[in-house]
């Protein structure tokens, strides 16, 4: 079984978030995102990483995790990339968030971890609404495609 900081690409392969000095300054000096302040600015880069809004500040910040690994494993960015798509991404998403949280001070975790949980009560609730308007829309659109292709079989 994978822990918590793990996530399995497409192609099979296990790649490990676990975050250390190293990684926190590179994300701090070449994305500009200082993890440890991850509660301080209205345009806040946690919130938008665990609703997956920002895929980019993902793949920076997986980019700059993964990078040792990468190259022990002998391969290129692109050959990464090729295993990642969206429940991969998905996955990154929650390894990545749960490596922030273990980097952080103990003091800080429970406060991250409900962050993180109710952006994901927000994104579950966002879902089951756009389930229940799916359902009203296919219900509205049926009789009129079967309208649209009765009158198109007449003309045929």
């Amino acid at each position: 079984m994978m822990e918590a900081t793990q996530f399995k690409d497409s192609l099979g392969k296990v790649w490990s978030i676990n975050i250390n000095i190293g990684h926190y300054l590179a994300m701090k000096s070449k994305l500009g995102i200082d993890i440890t302040q991850s509660f301080n600015s209205e345009d806040n880069w946690m919130t938008k990483l665990a609703s997956h809004d920002n895929i980019e500040i993902l793949l920076s910040m997986i980019d700059i995790i993964t990078e040792g690994d990468r190259i022990s494993r002998d391969l290129t960015l692109d050959q990464m990339y090729e295993g990642m798509n969206g429940d991969v991404i998905a996955d990154a998403t929650t390894a990545l968030i749960e490596g922030i949280v273990l980097f952080s001070p103990a003091h800080k975790q429970k406060a991250l971890r409900l962050i993180v949980d109710s952006v994901e009560v927000g994104m579950e609730r966002a879902m089951l609404m756009v389930e229940k308007e799916e359902k009203d829309l296919r219900a509205k659109m049926i009789p009129m495609i079967d309208e649209e292709l009765q009158k198109l079989s007449k003309k045929i």
